[in-house]
C-alpha cells in the first residue's frame, strides 16, 4: 500500500516522439527533481512529418529555460531566424498573406522595411508584365 503522504511522481511515459514529444521530455527533465524517470516511446514506422511545423519566436524562451546557448545552437544547427510566414494563394489564387511574428524590420522613411520590400515585389511584377508585352509586340 502506498503511503498517503508520498505523492511524488516517480515515472512519466511520453507516447509519441517528434518535436512535441522530445521537447516535452526535455522540459520535464529540466524541471523535475531527482527520483523521477522519463521514458519516451516513439514508433520506428512513422517518419518525420514536418508539414505545418514551424519554429516560432517562443522557442527562444524554451531554449533559455533549458540552458541552451543561442549562438551555439544556431551555429551547430545552421539555423536562421524566421520573421514570419507567407501564405501563397491565401483565400484565392494569386492572393498572398504575410503573417509576421511580431514587429520586424527597422523603420525606413515612414514605413517598415517589409513594406518597402513588398512594394518592390509589386513593381517587379509590373516590370515583368511590361517586358512580356514589349517582347511580344
Amino acid at each position: 500500500m502506498v503511503n498517503g503522504s508520498d505523492k511524488a511522481i516517480r515515472e512519466i511515459l511520453i507516447v509519441g516522439g517528434g518535436s512535441a514529444g522530445w521537447m516535452t521530455a526535455a522540459a520535464l527533465s529540466n524541471v523535475l527533481t531527482q527520483g523521477c524517470s522519463i521514458t519516451l516511446v516513439e514508433s520506428e514506422e512513422i517518419s518525420t512529418v514536418g508539414v505545418g511545423e514551424a519554429t516560432i519566436p517562443p522557442i527562444r524562451t524554451f531554449n533559455q529555460m533549458l540552458g541552451i546557448d543561442e549562438r551555439e545552437f544556431v551555429r551547430e544547427t545552421q539555423g536562421s531566424f524566421k520573421l514570419g510566414i507567407e501564405f501563397v494563394d491565401w483565400g484565392s489564387l494569386g492572393n498572398r498573406y504575410f503573417h509576421p511574428f511580431g514587429p520586424h524590420g527597422k523603420p525606413y522613411d515612414i514605413l517598415s522595411v517589409h513594406q518597402h520590400v513588398r512594394r518592390q515585389h509589386q513593381w517587379h511584377r509590373i516590370e515583368v508584365v511590361i517586358a512580356r508585352i514589349w517582347a511580344s509586340s
